[in-house]
């Protein structure tokens, strides 16, 4: 019986990012870029020294720094350091003085947070769409996988995400240690982008649009209704039922848009700030894009060399500020604090000009000089909602949506984006380990967004209340929703949308901060607060936020226009809304399983199979079951990312001085000659 109980614990524990059968597929192609020269050496290694093998390179010769694909060039001179340093403190040099090798180090750290954040999006997503099939399907999954049939017609699944997060977690391994190597550096660059090729050409596998799908053409199957109704209403019943039966493969679809369009300017905004720290005096080198801790002496000049850094600590210097805000404020515990609010206290984070920068959505760069403009001309930035809009119709396997049903995609994506924005930027000025609590981030939402939910239900409900030709005959019934809706009266109505709302947002923001409590709280036990987790799992926020925000807002106006009217068309819209809302039950309740699972599990350990004399322990079993309670009264937020890159990092190292054989050894694999372009990344 345990043993069946621990297979299912693990089976569960799988499906959210474990190791499943099936092997990683063939590495996709690497695209290099030449990045910035940093400081290339005025001659090469020739003739710089003696044939001795282990000497180091006295005169300096070309090394290469490879992040986020591009191929950095610099001096050798300017890797080593002794003693150690660390990347959590603010460090001063001397003039002229490069000790990069704790920088350079710290910027990969930063690149594998990244990575794994992002990936973890998108296998958290494809895992919310397996779950909705229901057992049976997951359990063909299983089978096809165990039996080898899968072959390449099986549809890509989350646990097809988990050597990629693998690989990340084996290549950042190479650096996370107290002595770092030119050969370990230059090997993790080029892993860590061949991961993010391999990532990347999976993404393009999740926006081929669906096959033989079964809820095609829905309209034409409710018998009489079809052809009496006015094209408007028409067109969105049939939306309706198509929406009904697929909104998790909608929200995979308009997801991976989002993706692939927001992940390459995120990450070249993380290597432009890595660049100018590197080129700079930014530091901490781990700590970025947060605020820094108070500054450290400035060091001396002179040949005799300057004092030891002395700067504090980041986390001790924020958890300071964080417990100075709570002292301040113990007193008046019973208010809710607006989380977007700034703390006037706080110092301004210096990466808040390349967080803007990472929000652009970058258009096609101008034609060459001399060539031609494009037809029509430069083509504009694709815009989210258009993303969103392109997800739903190839989630539905539709050539177009109605005007109607854009126009609420534009306006739901408009508040959450604004939101959104500002929820990170404030992120980014609060200190790395201050908590990110519920209540004070939907007070912040219920300011800035339920207004605005309510006026979009309010308005597209009047709008089909007057639309012409609204009143439908359908075996000889004049059905008229707009009747009804005057007769229970706007204002009731517009207190029962506020009502529903709220729940909802409040239901919203819940999700969206147990996703980033969970992950700042993986981040600061791993000794991991890198502001490049939050980047990397945006555009999964971004996705999960529109979606648990517009399936209200759509339900509530369809349950008070066609969902009023009696007959085939209210019903199929009150089908519908059963439909969405189990689909969506089916998620959640897959989260009850897995705490009960896990509950059992952790009694079955600790106290085992008891039926002897002593007593039994069934009851306590049959109770963990039947809960949908945590394990323990106060507990942790669930990890977020599945194959952290780290189980504690190391934020202390020396950087070892490349020698000739070194050298040699890597030169080989070295990529700048292989480099592109920059403007085509």
């Amino acid at each position: 019986m345990l043993d069946a109980i621990s297979s299912g614990m693990d089976a569960v524990s799988n499906a959210l990012g474990g190791n499943l059968p099936g092997g990683a597929a063939s590495n996709a192609a690497m695209q290099f870029y030449k990045g910035e020269n940093f400081d290339r050496p005025d001659q090469s290694l020739a003739g710089a020294q003696a044939p001795g093998d282990l000497r180091p390179i006295d005169r300096g010769a070309e090394i290469e720094f490879i992040h986020i694909a591009h191929v950095h060039i610099d001096n050798s001179k300017n890797f080593h350091h002794l003693p150690e340093k660390d990347d959590e403190v603010l460090v001063g040099f001397l003039p002229g003085q490069k000790k990069r090798a704790i920088q350079y180090r710290a910027a990969l750290h930063r690149e594998a947070m990244l990575l794994a954040s992002m990936m973890t999006g998108c296998q958290s997503v494809l895992d919310a769409l397996e779950k909705t099939k229901g057992g049976l399907g997951q359990m063909v999954d299983m089978a096809s996988d165990m039996l080898g049939s899968g072959g390449g017609s099986q549809a890509p699944k989350a646990s097809d995400i988990n050597p990629m997060g693998q690989a990340v977690t084996t290549a950042i391994g190479k650096v996370n240690t107290a002595s770092l190597t030119y050969k370990d550096m230059h090997q993790c660059g080029i892993d860590l982008h061949q991961a993010r090729c391999n990532y990347r050409a999976f993404q393009q596998k999740l926006l081929a649009p669906p096959t033989n799908d079964p809820t095609s053409g829905l309209l034409s199957k409710i018998p009489v209704v079809g052809p009496a109704l006015p094209p408007i209403i028409g067109d969105i019943l049939n939306f309706v039922t198509g929406f009904a039966f697929k909104p998790m493969d909608v929200y995979l679809h308009f997801y991976v848009r989002i993706a692939i369009e927001l992940e390459k300017p995120i990450e070249k905004a993380v290597r432009s700030y890595t660049v100018a720290a590197i080129q700079g005096t930014l530091t901490p080198a781990f700590y970025l894009w947060y605020p820094p801790p108070a500054a450290p002496p400035a060091p001396s000049g002179g040949s005799g060399g300057g004092p030891s850094p002395t700067g504090i600590g980041f986390l001790d210097d924020a958890r300071q500020r964080v417990q100075d805000v709570r002292d301040r404020i113990q007193d008046v515990r019973d208010q809710v604090r607006d989380f977007l609010v700034p703390d006037p206290d706080q110092p301004d984070a210096p990466g808040q000009p390349y967080l803007e920068q990472a929000f652009q959505i970058v258009p096609e760069p101008p034609p060459a000089m001399g060539a031609p403009p494009p037809p029509g001309g430069p083509k504009p930035p694709k815009e989210l909602a258009t993303l969103i809009a392109n997800g739903f119709k190839a989630g539905l396997g539709v050539g177009s949506l109605p005007g109607f049903v854009e126009t609420i995609i534009v306006e739901v994506t408009t508040v959450n984006n604004e939101f959104l924005r500002e929820l990170y930027k404030q992120l980014m000025a609060r200190p790395a380990v201050a908590e990110i609590i519920d209540d004070e981030v939907y007070e912040a939402a219920r300011k800035r967004m339920l207004d605005r939910l309510v006026e979009i239900v309010m308005s597209k409900i009047d709008f089909l209340r007057q639309v012409k030709d609204f009143g439908v005959n359908v075996q000889g019934m004049n059905v008229q929703p707009g009747q009804a809706l005057m007769d229970k009266g706007l204002e009731e109505l517009n207190s029962e949308v506020l009502r529903r709302l709220n729940v909802a947002l409040e239901l919203t923001m819940g999700e969206c901060v147990d996703k980033l409590e969970g992950l700042r709280q993986q981040c600061e036990n791993a000794n991991a607060l890198a502001y490049e987790a939050y980047l990397g799992v945006f555009p999964w926020i971004l996705s999960l936020n529109f979606r648990n925000t517009f399936m209200p807002v759509w339900q509530l106006i369809m349950d008070n226009t066609l969902g009023r009217i009696d007959g085939p068309v209210g019903d199929a819209v009150r089908q519908a809304r059963n439909a969405m809302n189990d689909i969506k039950s089916r998620v959640d309740d897959a989260r009850n399983v897995a705490t009960r699972l896990q509950k059992i599990k952790d009694r079955a350990t600790n106290e085992g199979l008891q039926l002897g004399t002593g007593g039994q322990n069934l009851t306590g079993y049959r109770d963990d079951w039947n809960s949908n309670a945590a394990a323990t009264g106060a507990p942790p937020k669930p990890p977020t990312i599945p194959f952290f890159p780290f189980m504690a990092r190391l934020n202390q190292s020396d950087g070892v001085e490349i020698t000739k054989s070194q050298f040699d050894a890597v030169k080989p694999n070295h990529k700048w000659e292989q480099g592109g372009d920059p403007a085509s990344y």
